[in-house]
């Protein structure tokens, strides 16, 4: 820990000494006048060119985290989505839902737009690489955003390309592929035509924003607020509120066809069991919501904050597009924050808004300049953003996939021995991408919610359907073998192990009527049902 402690603040040092220098040379070098007119007539073949560069370089780190089994469970839940709508089964999946949809999950359209592409290799690569395709265009609509705000085209060079190195952006792309990354490039589309006033492109991208999630539909409820505030006319106001209401009816009526139960208490039950209950618990007990969100979240706020962090009270209205999003994530009450080192995918769109918002922050630092000195003001403040996400890339240093996993000849090994056809479940979400392309994939998904026991989204009873199952070592009594897999481990259970290396077990289940004797593991003596 003490050698941690120094490297970092060898680092920050570094960071701190090489952007003093660079705000030198930018406000006392002679030249930088020329420099900056340069930069200037060349930014936006330059923001195209580094998110050419930043795309290809996470999308290869994607594809080596996915070949270190960086990836788990919910990257297998979009792939057999995807796979089994291409094989006939619109939206068909097992991993989550007992209702075997995807629409039980989450209602997300959009992922059709992804199918002619996934066409072309069916596999959980393909998503990892048009997630990052995703994020790094996101820079550009970022960057038409934010020159037309300040007027300074360095400055939005600089702000899109250091948007894209925010720690919670980064760690996207080693995030399990969630779907509601691929908003953002459509939700700077949409209010890049909403700042142009050009109407028709807007709600276009406005209502691709909403098709890629349920959890968008408050974008269009802000949109309003956001044309109200700008004294737009009714059009700017009246469709995006209409758009929002058909389609979180439509979301309602999605969701109540598909699952039978909501499972509000999984994620906010801290704070009641309703969302009037919730809303109550916050404005009546508001320091107890203030404790709980700081204990649950605490490293999620430093990661999101800590990069623009002293500007965020001057920041301009954009910045309202994030508090539906940042509300969704700091009510949760999974220590996500712990678990996930401060990731949360809400957060693509609560930094692209808090992004857009800093345009507020330069709007105010220009008031008192005029001309040229307005381009070099909005390039100041845009080198300060860029060196604080610099001095933040600490946190996202460990998410980059250097090592490999302990088991990382057993679990290859393992899923080898699964015929392409063959049902299986397991408790480790390391080799559930690799196997989703297939009809029948369990996991235990089990969430303790004690109040309201018959609201599981899935219990263990679809776990003994499987032919095959791989387990690994759980701490946690209904994922390990004498909880949610004992049907498979107990001396009573018809299933042999047939290979075990590095704790990584894999089990089969005899088919009736067969003859051939079952492979045993070497070494291991026949005990039980091994």
């Amino acid at each position: 820990p003490a050698a941690r402690v120094i490297a970092l603040a060898l680092f920050l040092i570094g960071v701190a000494v090489a952007g003093s220098i660079c705000l030198k040379v930018l406000l006392f070098w002679r030249r930088s006048g020329a420099v900056l007119a340069a930069l200037e007539e060349r930014s936006a073949k330059i923001v195209w060119g580094a998110a050419t560069v930043y795309f290809l370089v996470f999308a290869t780190l994607a594809l080596v985290a996915y070949s270190r089994f960086k990836y788990h469970s919910d990257l297998g839940e979009y792939n057999q989505t995807l796979w089994a709508t291409l094989n006939g089964r619109f939206f068909y999946t097992t991993v989550e839902e007992t209702a075997q949809s995807y629409l039980g999950t989450h209602i997300s359209p959009f992922l059709l737009l992804l199918l002619p592409v996934y066409s072309l290799f069916q596999s959980p690569p393909v998503i990892l690489v048009l997630r990052s395709l995703a994020l790094a265009l996101a820079a550009v609509p970022m960057f038409y955003c934010i020159r037309r705000l300040s007027g300074s085209g360095v400055a939005a060079l600089l702000l899109s390309v250091a948007f894209l190195f925010h720690p919670e952006i980064v760690s996207q792309h080693f995030t399990s592929g969630y779907e509601v990354v691929f908003a953002a490039p459509f939700f700077l589309a949409a209010f890049y035509f909403f700042t142009e006033g050009r109407f028709a492109p807007f709600m276009l991208f406005l209502v691709l924003t909403l098709s890629v999630r349920e959890d968008m539909v408050p974008v269009a409820f802000v949109f309003c607020v956001y044309a109200l505030l700008k004294r737009r006319q009714a059009k700017w106001v009246l469709p995006p509120l209409v758009l929002g209401i058909v389609w979180q009816v439509a979301v309602i009526l999605i969701f109540n066809a598909v699952i039978e139960n909501w499972m509000f208490n999984i994620y906010y039950g801290h704070f009641g069991s309703s969302p009037a209950e919730m809303i109550k618990t916050i404005v009546f007990h508001p320091v107890y919501a203030i404790e709980e969100t700081v204990r649950l979240h605490g490293s999620y706020l430093y990661n999101l904050l800590m990069p623009e962090s002293f500007i965020l009270p001057w920041t301009g209205l954009a910045s309202l597009f994030a508090l539906p999003n940042l509300a969704i994530s700091l009510t949760k009450g999974h220590d996500f924050s712990a678990a996930a080192g401060g990731i949360s995918h809400y957060s693509v769109i609560v930094v692209t808004a808090l992004w857009l918002g800093l345009t507020g922050y330069i709007k105010r630092a220009q008031r008192r300049y005029r001309g040229t000195k307005r381009e070099g003001v909005a390039a100041f403040v845009a080198v300060m953003i860029v060196v604080l996400v610099a001095s933040a890339a600490h946190l996202w240093f460990y998410y980059l996939p250097a090592r490999e996993p302990r088991e990382a000849a057993a679990l290859p090994a393992a899923i080898e021995l699964i015929p392409a056809d063959g049902s299986v479940s397991t408790n480790d979400g390391r080799v559930i991408p690799r196997l989703s392309s297939r009809w029948e994939i369990y996991e235990p998904l089990i969430w303790d919610v004690i109040e309201e026991p018959e609201r599981l989204p899935q219990g263990t009873e679809q776990l003994q359907r499987a032919e095959f199952v791989i387990l690994k070592p759980f701490g946690h009594p209904l994922y390990n073998d004498e909880g949610a897999f004992r049907f498979a481990t107990g001396p009573e259970s018809s299933y042999r192990l047939i290979f075990e290396q590095d704790g990584i077990r894999v089990y089969q289940r005899p088919l009736l009527g067969a003859t051939c004797p079952l492979p045993a593991v070497e070494g291991e003596a026949g005990n039980g049902n091994r």
